[in-house]
């Protein structure tokens, strides 16, 4: 077994078709951060000159001087070669000291167990502890089986295998989140993938969501240059509403709501008025009533905005057998539109169309209980069925002594963002 640099060219033909394969171990993914300045190598292990292992690392800057060696995603390897990862680990400590770097760090790929909707383990499902002792052996440290996003990558996903036609699936989705993609359609919102020009609108989306939400958010820079490096592997989805269709869409049902009236009156006319009549009539009234707000709303969004107006926005990523769904956002002023109901169903619409074998909807907590703050964004995501992804987790490797100044003040800042969360949820609640 030899270790090298590998080519571009060389590692993108080692990474078709690799299982373990994420957007975050792309080349297209090293060129964009390689634009930003980071320094990106691909390293692997050859023998009888083919490609047995390697991933893509960035070499990163830590206290002015010192070096890490991150692998995102973990490496491309056979992890149950213990003799292949015992090889790779130990040239990556030399290479590691050659350049000055205190500690290797990396996530594999692999889920630590499989577990249901609910985010219950399978009955009888095997755990990935073997990896989590091999890599012990050979001096890695894990950082845990934590259920908040305190990691460099999220732990806990939410997955949707594509293994049936996209009709059935859809019939899997949950009630509400038939009704509210239907309801979002119906209410004159449209998606299409954006084009360079579209991303000043889409900044401005996200910029605001990042406010409301209290993170930190990406400038347009950046999403002009994820949009160049990125290329095909890349889509943005715009939701827009249509006006005239909003328009047009509430007249429609303003006209079957009054002729549900008609219908029930006529009865009324014509049999025993009792209690369930004058119950229906009670709630063919009410729809009446608002669907006619519905309309004069429709009407003044057709005065605001003649031309249409984007409303929200979702980022997607392919990658080998997976199409992701990175971060997105939407306007509260248009909250009532569920905007992100119609972009996850053309999101999975797309993964059909690329071949994908399932869709990843990103991350989530791995806390599966109503009261907890983030509670709504797996429940979101549940709702197009699928199963929660728990992966192994994040690890590192010491190199140098400055690793274990490091790992301290990594607890620290780990213990007193652990207090913040919860004063600033108490506070709220």
């Amino acid at each position: 077994m030899k270790f090298v640099e590998l080519t571009e060219k060389e590692y993108r033909d080692f990474i078709k078709d690799n299982e373990l394969l994420s957007f975050l171990q792309l080349p297209e993914m090293g060129d964009l951060r390689h634009s930003y300045g980071t320094e990106i190598k691909y390293l692997g292990v050859k023998e009888n000159k083919k490609i047995i292992a390697g991933s893509m690392f960035m070499i990163l800057t830590r206290f002015k001087r010192f070096k890490t060696l991150y692998a995102p995603k973990g490496f491309l390897i056979d992890y149950k070669n213990k003799e292949l990862l015992k090889f790779y680990t130990d040239e990556l400590v030399k290479y590691a000291k050659s350049i000055n770097a205190f500690m290797i760090k990396m996530e594999p790929n692999i889920d630590y167990q499989r577990r249901d909707i609910n985010g219950d383990p399978y009955e009888n499902g095997e755990t990935a502890d073997w990896l989590i002792d091999s890599l012990k052996e050979l001096g890695y440290y894990h950082y845990g089986f934590n259920t908040d996003f305190l990691n460099t990558q999220s732990r806990w996903n939410f997955k949707v295998t594509l293994d049936v036609p996209y009709e059935e699936l859809s019939s899997r989705f949950s009630k509400s989140t038939r009704k509210n993609i239907e309801a979002t359609y119906k209410k004159g919102i449209s998606v299409r993938c954006a084009k360079e020009e579209d991303l000043e609108s889409m900044e401005d989306i996200l910029i605001k969501t990042a406010e409301r939400k209290k993170f930190k958010a990406r400038d347009l820079e950046y999403y002009r240059r994820m949009y160049k490096y990125m290329g095909d592997n890349v889509r943005f989805y715009i939701a827009y509403l249509e006006p005239e269709k909003y328009l047009e869409c509430s007249k429609v049902n303003l006209q079957e709501a009054n002729e549900k009236l008609d219908e029930v009156r006529h009865k009324m006319e014509v049999d025993m008025v009792g209690e369930k009549l004058r119950t229906q009539e009670a709630n063919a009234i009410k729809q009446v009533n608002k669907c006619e707000d519905e309309l004069e709303k429709a009407e003044e969004l057709a005065k605001e905005y003649p031309k249409g107006k984007d409303i929200g926005v979702l980022i997607s990523v392919k990658s080998g057998n997976e199409y992701l769904t990175l971060y997105s956002g939407y306007l509260t002023e248009f909250a009532r539109f569920t905007p992100k109901y119609a972009m996850y169903n053309e999101h999975i619409k797309d993964a059909y169309k690329f071949k994908m074998k399932y869709v990843n909807f990103y991350g989530i907590s791995g806390i599966f209980d109503p009261k907890d703050k983030n509670y709504g964004m797996y429940e979101f995501k549940r709702g197009f069925g699928g199963e929660v992804q728990e992966l192994v987790g994040e690890f590192s490797h010491p190199v140098s002594w400055i690793y274990y100044i490091h790992h301290v003040l990594r607890k620290i800042k780990v213990f007193f963002g652990n207090i913040k969360e919860k004063l600033k949820w108490n506070s709220l609640n």
